[in-house]
């Protein structure tokens, strides 16, 4: 509304009527709260008048002092990158120092600074050498990396971000701490924030809608965080240099439905300077938002941008008609409720979780009085119910007693007191499996619960006691004590264990507390998940057992690098891990291998706290292996050394990244990432030339290290007959079997397959195709099943879902078809030569570096894909041609891509690494 004359001078004359009030009170040295909400009313009606933002922070700041050390572990840590503000730094340390919530630490990061900041940071160390205060000195990073370093380091629950010019009021962390933890859906929670200096205002004046944050900025980068959510959506983005990386991040954070809330109180204050980093990005405002919308072409449709240029110049603003129509977000809870209804919500989720975890129980979280015990009585509940259950046990009345202890679980169902009582009645009731499910899901929502972490390690203690294959055994009792790594009996067993199977430097270094002598060179394999139970059975998930039995293969010798494996924690991982250890100590025989240390991350819980963690050393040489960038996402939530060189192991080629067969558009990201990495390893030949014609990759250090396949599986298999394998799989004896053992989706191409099984059916009559792998149905798996039950039918076209016993199929089946659009190189092939199996394939990437065309298998160009009903139909109506091909093609397996070639390639490539080579 535009204001006349008189009213303009009315409003002046108001305002200096309230700066006088304003200046009285400052000198009689009164703070009147009426007086102070007037001036938050002014300034939040766009005043700006550094006397009310002084006043504002004056009484906000009123008898603050420096408070004394906790002496707790720190629930909040606070970073505070230093780029030459060392005129500021000493003000914006002591706002932390007066915070009234001291269970705190702060990590000062000096990035490359010319002036006075480390001189500054030293005389705070000595002056306050009781708090918890870590200081850092590295070279020029940039405004993203030590926020993401500060991060990885972060021992608390919760982050705060502050920049070294800005500070908080002492009610900052007693405000926004609470908040968060009564909160347990909300990712994240800021306050109004107070600007001074060259602007003087109350932001945002609008309310906070955590959903408007895809078109505007309503927080700064001081807003409390969870560390969980940081390390899920993989940090700030390191390509944002020019600015607005929070703007980034919480973008990031609200399309995966991470949900936030904004106190009102202005207990940030931020101080507003002509040259400073926001400012700067101010003037490059719409080159980086339309960065932003090239970020996430999952959010915004860049292809739009032209249409909206104009309003693309609103500061702080990406025009709403970006936003992809068909969006869709779904919160982590239900954020707009009470804390009651969140509560009840959140029981809801956990009683859903029960009765999927425990089928043969669900009836017992059914019913009006689940989840909605009162918390008051529970310790006396908890009680009772346990002496009944005993009672019930003492008579063997097992299922009873389970149900009984279930039923303190439905009515407290986030309660992990009553989560451990039913582990332990059901493993006394002999309900192993139950138990472990159980928990292995409490683990997942309590990590920090020493004892929900405790009756877990006894458990794989426990099952580890009945297991006959001693290699599983050894591993599982290694899982024990890595969740309980102080735990005497766990360690003594396990050292026996290991030093009865020849792993004598790992039961050295179990007797020693974690640490083995004899100063080996270390390196650490990193990967995100491990184990068919996090991974699928995919090829991925297969070759990173192979890569790190090739790795460890050979007995311990002074010239073999120690090696920790440092993964996620998941349910799954102790039985991966058996597993594992059972095929490595099948895959190297009598060559022998180094039982490695393993490391759990939760994303709850510090690495730096782990005993294990804490033994391992410092790494000299970090693998890192995983599916597209998932893995890198994982090393970067790592505290790991800055300069310690990394490897990247790479299963797939640059198209995977581009979207082209995803909806996701990873190949900024990618290249981004994979710069960061000295070396790099590939399965393909042809992939490495893909991946080297990229400018900023053609001068990495790139090594050809091919997979391998599960060929003592193989060699077992052949020995059984294929008419055998046949029936127990219930496949026809006569039948010629195509098989097709590939995840169902568009690059795989299942869809064009489909289009020429009709002339293979019509010209083998007898011919089937069996397609083994999941459906991905986010890429059309599910439309390629549904079309072929249309045009084929269930019997001649089968779809069997996952399964365990693949090679099975690849025994009984007469020829393998691999119809892909990309491939680096395919474990399936691999272990068809090694099952002595003919192939058709497409003779894309490096699938040609496995098929020899004409002699192993036959080849097809995606540009004439009748090809491919053409050689299926040859190999089918000549079975004697495809069984020579199959012959040759295992020969070409044991001369080319064998086990033992594969585990002396890792060992030459990891010398010359370590070498520096």
């Amino acid at each position: 509304m535009t204001r006349d004359p008189q009213q303009q001078e009315n409003v002046s004359h108001q305002i200096a009527r309230l700066e006088e009030a304003v200046l009285a009170a400052t000198e009689r040295g009164d703070r009147p709260r009426r007086l102070y909400d007037a001036v938050l009313d002014a300034l939040r009606a766009g005043v700006d008048s550094p006397v009310f933002s002084r006043w504002v922070m004056d009484f906000l700041m009123q008898g603050a002092a420096v408070q004394p050390p906790s002496g707790l572990p720190p629930v909040a840590t606070i970073i505070v990158p230093c780029h030459n503000y060392g005129e500021y730094l000493e003000e914006c340390v002591n706002s932390v120092l007066m915070q009234t919530f001291t269970a705190w630490e702060l990590i000062i990061i000096n990035d490359g600074s010319t002036d006075n900041t480390h001189e500054v940071a030293q005389a705070l160390l000595r002056r306050h050498p009781g708090h918890a205060i870590r200081y850092f000195r590295q070279e020029r990073k940039g405004i993203v990396q030590p926020r993401n370093r500060g991060a990885t380091l972060a021992r608390g629950e919760f982050i705060l971000a502050l920049d070294a010019d800005d500070l908080i009021a002492p009610q900052f962390l007693e405000k926004t701490v609470p908040a968060l933890r009564a909160r347990p859906d909300l990712g994240y929670v800021s306050t109004k924030a107070l600007f001074f200096g060259s602007v003087n205002a109350i932001w945002p004046t609008e309310p906070f809608k955590w959903v408007n944050l895809l078109v505007t900025n309503q927080q700064t980068n001081t807003t409390l965080y969870r560390k969980r959510m940081w390390q899920e959506i993989g940090g700030y983005e390191e390509r944002m240099v020019h600015g607005y990386m929070d703007w980034e991040f919480w973008i990031r954070a609200t399309k995966r439905g991470w949900a936030g809330a904004q106190l009102d109180e202005p207990l940030f204050f931020y101080r507003r300077k002509a040259d400073s980093v926001v400012m700067r990005a101010k003037d490059r405002d719409v080159a980086i938002k339309e960065q932003i919308v090239r970020l996430h072409p999952d959010v915004y449709d860049a292809s739009k941008l032209d249409a909206v240029r104009a309003e693309m110049h609103n500061q702080n603003w990406i025009p709403v008609g970006l936003v992809r129509q068909d969006l869709v977000i779904r919160p982590r809870g239900p954020v707009d409720m009470e804390d009651t209804a969140a509560t009840e919500e959140r029981a809801k989720v956990l009683l859903e979780m029960l009765r999927n975890a425990l089928p043969s129980f669900a009836h017992v979280f059914e019913g009006e009085h689940v989840g909605r015990g009162d918390p008051a009585v529970f310790p006396a509940l908890r009680s009772r119910l346990a002496q009944k259950a005993q009672a019930l046990l003492d008579k063997g009345e097992r299922d009873k007693a389970a149900e009984t202890a279930l039923q303190l679980l439905a009515t407290f169902p986030a309660q992990p007191g009553a989560a451990l009582l039913a582990m332990q009645v059901l493993l006394r009731c002999v309900k192993i499996n139950e138990a472990h499910t159980l928990a292995g899901q409490y683990m997942a929502l309590f990590p920090r619960d020493k004892a929900v972490r405790g009756f877990m390690a006894e458990l794989m203690a426990l099952v580890a006691g009945h297991t006959e294959d001693p290699y599983r055994a050894m591993a599982l009792l290694d899982s024990a004590h890595m969740l309980a790594p102080g735990h005497e009996r766990h360690g003594g067993e396990l050292a026996e264990r290991l030093a009865a199977l020849g792993q004598h430097r790992a039961a050295e270094r179990v007797r020693e507390g974690g640490r083995a002598t004899g100063g080996r060179r270390r390196v650490w394999y990193i990967t995100d998940t491990f184990g068919f139970g996090a991974g699928g059975v995919n090829g991925v998930t297969q070759a990173k057992f192979m890569t790190l039995s090739s790795i460890l293969r050979g007995h311990d010798r002074p010239d073999r690098p120690d090696v920790t494996v440092i993964t996620a924690w998941h349910p799954g991982l102790p039985e991966g891990m058996a597993e594992f250890a059972r095929m490595t100590a099948e895959f190297c025989g009598e060559d022998g291998f180094r039982w490695p240390l393993w490391i759990a991350v939760h994303p709850e819980r510090n690495p730096e706290e782990d005993l294990r963690w804490q033994a391992a050393g410092e790494a000299e040489l970090i693998i890192e292996e995983g599916v597209l960038l998932e893995g890198h996402r994982f090393l970067r939530t790592l505290p790991l050394p800055e300069d310690c060189p990394r490897a990247f192991v790479h299963h797939t080629s640059p198209d995977q990244y581009t979207g082209k067969f995803e909806y996701r558009n990873l190949y900024d990201e990618a290249i981004h990432a994979f710069s960061g990495y000295a070396t790099h390893v590939c399965v393909s030949e042809n992939v490495i030339a893909e991946w080297k014609a990229i400018d900023v990759l053609a001068d990495k250090r790139w090594t050809y290290i091919p997979n391998c396949a599960a060929e003592e599986e193989a060699a077992a298999l052949l020995r059984r007959d294929t008419g055998e394998v046949r029936d127990a799989l219930e496949l026809p004896r006569d039948a010629m079997i195509y098989l097709c053992l590939a995840s169902v989706q568009t690059r795989k191409g299942h869809d064009i397959l489909l289009d020429q099984m009709a002339e293979v059916f019509h010209k083998v009559p007898h011919a089937i195709l069996v397609c083994v792998g999941p459906v991905h149905g986010e890429w059309s798996g599910w439309d390629i099943v549904a079309e072929a039950r249309r045009r084929y039918g269930q019997e001649r076209v089968r779809f069997t879902g996952i399964r365990r016993n693949a090679l099975e199929y690849v025994r009984a089946c007469d020829c393998m078809v691999l119809p892909s659009r990309e491939e680096a190189l395919p474990l399936v092939l691999l272990e068809g030569m090694a099952l002595e199996k003919p192939c058709v394939a497409s003779d894309v990437n490096g699938i040609p570096e496995l098929v020899e065309h004409g002699a192993t298998g036959l080849l097809f160009s995606l540009q004439n894909p009748r090809d491919l009903a053409r050689h299926m139909v040859a190999l089918g109506t000549a079975p004697e041609r495809a069984r020579a091909m199959g012959q040759r093609a295992g020969e070409r397996y044991r001369e080319r891509f064998s086990r033992k070639l594969h585990a002396a390639r890792w060992a030459q490539a990891i010398g010359k690494m370590l070498a520096g080579s």
